[in-house]
C-alpha cells in the first residue's frame, strides 16, 4: 500500500487552526467484479469465473431484496449490509410521514478479518500525486531538476486525520 503525506488545517478540537500531518492513501487502480471473479477463481476454487461472477451479481439482487425488507444482511468475515434512512425533519410528531424520508440506502459494516490489517500491511511512502505528475512531466521534457510542488493544506478534516483516500 503505498501512502504519501499530506496537511490539513484542523477546524475542531484541541488542535482547531494548526496543520497537522498524517497519512494519505494512494489507490492503485479498483478491481472490477470481471478481475476479481477471475482472481477468485485462480484460489483452488472449484468454480469457474463465469460461476463465480453470476453468483455475485445475483448475490447483489437479492441483497438490495433483503435490504428493502428492512433486514440486515451478514457475509460472515467480510462484512454486514444494514438498511439506512435519511429524512427531513418535523417539529411535531404528527406531522412526519413516510414523505420526509428522503434516502433509502445501505451502509457496510467491515467484518473482523479486514477490520484492521495494520498487522499483514506493507506500507510504502511516496511523494504526493502532484508531485509524483511534475516528476514524469521533467522527466517528458529531460530535465535533470525539477521544483517541487508546495504543500497543500486541506480543510476537509475536522481532526486533521485521514481514514483513506487519495491525494
Amino acid at each position: 500500500m503505498n501512502y504519501s503525506i499530506a496537511g490539513r488545517k484542523a477546524i475542531i478540537g484541541k488542535n482547531a487552526g494548526q496543520t497537522l500531518y498524517s497519512a494519505s492513501l494512494q489507490l492503485s487502480p479498483k478491481v472490477s467484479l470481471d478481475e476479481f471473479a477471475e482472481h477468485m477463481s485462480s484460489h483452488d476454487c472449484k468454480y469457474n469465473k463465469g460461476d463465480i461472477y453470476s453468483v455475485l451479481t445475483q448475490a447483489t439482487k437479492c441483497v438490495r431484496e433483503f435490504l428493502l425488507e428492512g433486514r440486515k444482511v451478514e457475509f460472515g468475515d467480510l462484512g454486514t449490509f444494514v438498511p439506512k434512512i435519511k429524512s427531513s425533519s418535523t417539529t411535531k410528531a404528527d406531522d412526519f410521514t413516510a414523505q420526509n424520508i428522503t434516502v433509502v440506502t445501505a451502509r457496510w459494516q467491515v467484518g473482523t478479518s479486514i477490520k484492521n490489517m495494520r498487522s499483514d500491511a506493507t506500507l510504502e511512502y511516496q511523494p504526493s500525486r502532484k508531485n509524483q505528475a511534475l516528476l514524469r512531466q521533467a522527466e517528458k521534457n529531460g530535465q535533470s531538476s525539477m521544483t517541487l510542488a508546495e504543500k497543500t493544506t486541506d480543510t476537509s478534516s475536522g481532526t486533521g486525520g485521514t481514514e483513506a483516500g487519495g491525494e
